[in-house]
């Protein structure tokens, strides 16, 4: 299992990972799962294993100017597109994934390699979890959305979403998403209209797996 960073609200509780959905600004709750993606995995490789609200708020909004979504105008309120409310973001694409999450490694005194896996992508998880170097998930469903179940059993349908991976058991794959440790069921993630797209983050000086 990879553990993600644990997030300190004001009350003590702790997250499993970090979570757009506490940010109060409506275009980054729209498409910040990619900043979090990429800010955990180089919390993680710095050894930064807990860390108060707070400061975490501070290194997520430094970590934007670096993993950046695609906009699109200056105004971020909720409009119409195509029939549906867009709040001014199309979220982080993988090619912006990959840069920015190099490039705020170097900011961070670190040398960061992004490595894509694809094909057989069930079958190499497990030997890039026992690696120990960060997994993120890219799923991109936009036809036929794909679940993400929550601790209480709750479902939230998604067709663009940033996930950290965390363990695989059987047909279930455990992530880390808005703070929470979720499953999804590879089974439906392998269906031929959802598009996924796997990178392991690690430091250029460590081997990885081929």
């Amino acid at each position: 299992m990879s553990v993600p960073p644990k997030i300190i609200d004001k009350y003590g509780l702790e997250s499993f990972g970090g979570s757009q959905m506490w940010l109060p600004d409506k275009m980054l709750l729209n498409s910040g799962c990619g900043i979090i993606a990429g800010l955990d995995a180089i919390m993680r490789l710095k050894g930064e294993e807990r860390m108060p609200r707070e400061e975490y708020f501070e290194r997520f909004f430094d970590a934007k100017d670096y993993i950046r979504p695609i906009t699109v105008g200056k105004n971020m309120e909720p409009r119409k597109l195509f029939g549906k409310e867009f709040l001014g973001s199309f979220g982080v694409s993988a090619s912006r994934f990959r840069k920015g999450v190099k490039k705020l490694g170097v900011k961070e005194g670190l040398s960061v390699k992004v490595k894509p896996f694809r094909f057989k992508w069930y079958k190499k998880i497990p030997d890039y979890l026992k690696g120990g170097d960060p997994l993120v998930m890219l799923v991109t469903a936009p036809f036929n959305n794909v679940a993400v179940e929550l601790p209480d059993g709750h479902k939230t349908m998604i067709g663009f979403h940033w996930v950290t991976i965390t363990d695989i058991d059987g047909d279930t794959l455990w992530v880390s998403s808005w703070g929470y440790k979720c499953r999804m069921s590879i089974t439906e993630l392998r269906r031929f209209n959802v598009i996924l797209h796997f990178y392991s983050v690690s430091l250029e000086k460590q081997g990885n797996l081929v």
